[in-house]
């Protein structure tokens, strides 16, 4: 028998598709989220609606009842305004679970993001440790990436030993089930969807060169479920493909498939001014030489395995408009 996980956030669109992952490798799994779980899900795992840090939740982790904790829970809107909120939800209370986890034993596998490093002012891959120089990022962009960034500072200094845990560095992560997310959807998900449903695709007239670095949510279940049996040493790292993909060459996708799907008809694209210029992220790309130093042979993808991976998506978005 395996041992028993806890995934908060388990509702959302990465919690769901770890706890499925977890699920079917055999562990004994506790989902919780303050949300329903979504139907196809409810009774595979014992689920609980309780906030992550109330706490019971805690007791039990210091406790020992778990051997790992997936902390996926928080507030993921990059236009929620700073505030208590947000600071006890994405840094305090993560760092109530961090000392739970250390007085009960058990590992810490929780969310960053790589909207930490702000605007990269060179159209390269950036590692961990830049994230606090200036002339390689500008920092956070918005309150959001703000508390993302202290979580990550204060973990690096309150437990350089004593507690075993990893940060990982989301970068754009896409694949089934991520509708609900609405706005907050990845852009690449955003574009096959609008592509797939009505023909047309929407960008900022300034975004065509863009570029940003995907990672199919699969890549990233299968990675926790590694990272929970096999040890690293404690740190924050990225978790991306360690490439950018231009939203032109998104585009150019779409239009083929688009193609492909409908005959000639063109796909329309229509540009439009970018109102959020100055919090926009132009280009995002993880450096993964960390993580693949730590964790040899993780799952990985390849340009064409993203490639792949939208394709699937916009036919199942056009399957689905078309039910």
């Amino acid at each position: 028998m395996n041992p028993h996980v806890l995934v908060t956030g388990a509702a959302g669109f990465i919690g769901r598709h770890t706890t499925a992952a977890f699920h079917r490798a055999g562990y004994e799994v506790t989902a919780l989220d303050l949300r329903a779980a979504p139907g196809h899900l409810a009774g595979s795992v014992r689920r609980q609606r309780t906030p992550f840090a109330s706490r019971d939740v805690l007791d039990e982790i210091a406790a020992g009842r778990y051997r790992t904790v997936v902390h996926q829970a928080g507030i993921s809107d990059t236009r929620a305004v700073a505030g208590p909120e947000l600071d006890d939800t994405n840094t305090h209370g993560v760092l109530r679970l961090a000392e739970a986890c250390r007085t009960g034993g058990a590992r810490l596998i929780y969310a960053s993001s790589h909207s930490v490093y702000g605007t990269l002012h060179h159209r390269e891959p950036i590692p961990e440790h830049a994230d606090s120089d200036p002339a390689r990022c500008s920092g956070p962009l918005n309150p959001y990436a703000v508390s993302k960034l202290a979580l990550d500072q204060q973990m690096r200094t309150r437990y350089r030993t004593g507690l075993d845990w990893v940060g990982l560095r989301y970068t754009n992560v896409f694949g089934p089930d991520e509708t609900d997310k609405g706005p907050m959807a990845s852009i690449l998900s955003q574009l096959l969807r609008s592509a797939a449903s009505t023909g047309e695709v929407r960008l900022f007239d300034d975004s065509l060169t863009a570029a940003r670095d995907y990672i199919p949510v699969e890549t990233v279940a299968a990675t926790i479920l590694l990272l929970a049996r096999q040890q690293v040493p404690a740190a924050v790292y990225n978790l991306g493909a360690g490439f950018a993909v231009s939203f032109a060459e998104i585009t150019q996708w779409c239009a083929r498939l688009h193609r492909e799907t409908r005959g000639e008809k063109p796909l329309r694209v229509t540009l439009m001014p970018n109102a959020v210029a100055a919090a926009y992220q132009y280009y995002t790309c993880a450096e993964m030489t960390a993580l693949d130093t730590a964790l040899p042979g993780r799952p990985t993808v390849s340009l064409q395995g993203v490639e792949t991976r939208a394709a699937e998506l916009f036919h199942a978005f056009g399957t689905r408009e078309a039910a």
